[in-house]
């Protein structure tokens, strides 16, 4: 899964304001939201179909699993409801490793990415804006503290996990600084977690056979970074928002209308049911994240408060389509709170005033790997993907099963 957020009625305006300014993640890459260019120009890196595309290492994040949203995404494109995708959205962007395949293989023209978490937007933005700088302090940090490992590596990894900006800095310093720290942590710390629960890899001691540098490629992470340095300069990565989840949903429609309903589509992945608090900054466990803010569990067993927040806004005011990814947690299905019916549900006001729409939601169970923050490496689990895209073109077969 990826970082996540909780829903606006959480959290005002002003406290995402107080959340992100301090780490100098502004709520898009420039003042203004981009625009999408007129025209497509062709994509010359070769990472474009690389296997490893993502600078970022991700707790729960699957390799095996943006394929198979390449393939649901490309098999809506056959239909006339959905002919083709000009804007592919991920609100939980963590990693981004779904949306970098898919705009690398043609599934959709352009993304957009999203998160609330400052550090990983930060870290998006600056890679996006300012790419050879960024890789030049990322060199600079393996030169000085990881090359060699050892007590230089964990006293810079105990540095960064406390360092905070100066109110001073100047804001593209200082986005520039929390990027690093953001890529510090997350190629050092054990499963490239940020909460402050995991530790350095090869443990304080660096008796492992594993040391804090082992998951820190610079070659390889500096290619990554021009990879996105590229997307961002031909038009293809149209932007980087700051933003929590029903905020992004929310402003897609104001600011590229053109594209409803079905020629923009989401890709959810938020965090986990079950251990979200363990593994991300800002979870939707109400001990762990922006769930915090006073509010208390629901009353329905077993499903904290936001993930209800996010199935009943994509069931209800979702207005452009939308494809989302879960740990197959059987309340899921079952629950007509959650995803148990099947068809969204818009009021009539919603669908006069904003034009939601009353489509079909489709299931399919998949079968993943992936690591969270285990001992025993990758483990083996079924997913649960859930969507509006045309019931007709979502593959049922031996990697795409019926629920």
């Amino acid at each position: 899964m990826t970082s996540v957020t909780s829903s606006a009625s959480a959290i005002s305006a002003s406290t995402t304001a107080r959340i992100s300014n301090p780490f100098g993640a502004d709520k898009a890459i420039h003042a203004q939201a981009r625009s999408l260019p007129q025209q497509l120009e062709p994509i010359s890196h070769a990472l474009s179909h690389g296997r490893y595309q993502s600078p970022l290492r991700y707790p729960g994040a699957k390799s095996s699993l943006s394929p198979v949203i390449a393939r649901i995404i490309t098999s809506a494109k056959q239909s006339r409801e959905v002919p083709e995708v000009n804007l592919l959205v991920e609100p939980f962007a963590g990693g981004a490793s779904a949306s970098l395949r898919a705009i690398g293989e043609g599934v959709a023209d352009r993304i957009l990415l999203a998160d609330a978490d400052p550090l990983v937007t930060s870290f998006w933005q600056a890679a996006a804006d300012d790419t050879e700088q960024l890789i030049d302090r990322m060199y600079g940090e393996w030169n000085r503290y990881i090359r060699n490992g050892g007590v230089s590596g964990v006293e810079r990894w105990d540095y960064w996990r406390v360092w905070a900006p100066r109110p001073e800095m100047d804001s593209r310093d200082r986005r520039m600084s929390v990027a690093m720290q953001c890529l510090f942590l997350n190629r050092t710390t054990f499963s490239g977690i940020l909460h402050g629960k995991a530790g350095p890899i090869g443990g304080r001691a660096q008796a492992s056979a594993y040391p804090i540098g082992c998951r820190w490629n610079p070659d390889a992470l500096a290619e990554r970074i021009r990879y996105v340095g590229h997307l961002y300069t031909i038009g293809r990565l149209v932007d980087v928002w700051c933003k929590d989840w029903r905020q992004t949903l929310e402003d897609v429609p104001e600011q590229y209308p053109q594209l409803l309903p079905s020629r923009v589509v989401a890709y959810l992945d938020p965090p986990y049911i079950e251990k979200s608090s363990l593994l991300y900054r800002t979870s939707f466990d109400p001990h762990g994240g922006y769930g915090s803010n006073g509010r208390t569990s629901d009353t329905r067993p077993g499903i904290d408060t936001l993930h209800l927040d996010l199935a009943g806004y994509l069931r209800t005011k979702a207005q452009f389509r939308w494809l989302l990814s879960y740990d197959n947690y059987p309340l899921l299905m079952q629950s007509k709170w959650l995803y148990g019916q099947s068809r969204m549900a818009p009021t009539d006001i919603d669908r006069e005033t904003l034009g939601v729409r009353q489509w079909r939601i489709s299931k399919r169970l998949v079968a993943t790997r992936y690591s969270a923050g285990g001992r025993s490496g990758k483990k083996s689990a079924e997913e649960l993907l859930i969507t509006t895209l045309p019931p007709s073109t979502v593959p049922v077969d031996d990697q795409l099963r019926l629920p």
